[in-house]
């Protein structure tokens, strides 16, 4: 089975911009799309756990 990783990985590099630059750059604040990538991240995780589940 194939797990969708897109969302998850667009909402961890949102999270390190937001983070800030590791070089000493300025964090940037959360924007809605952020938060909606984090959202959808977070169902998709879901959804992978919830299959994985069904198959055992």
């Amino acid at each position: 089975m194939r797990v969708a990783t897109d969302y998850i990985r667009h909402a961890a590099r949102a999270a390190r911009k937001c983070a800030g630059d590791p070089l000493g750059g300025a964090p940037e604040a959360p924007d809605p799309d952020f938060y909606k990538t984090l959202a959808k991240a977070l169902e998709e995780i879901a959804a992978g756990l919830e299959a994985l589940g069904k198959e055992e």
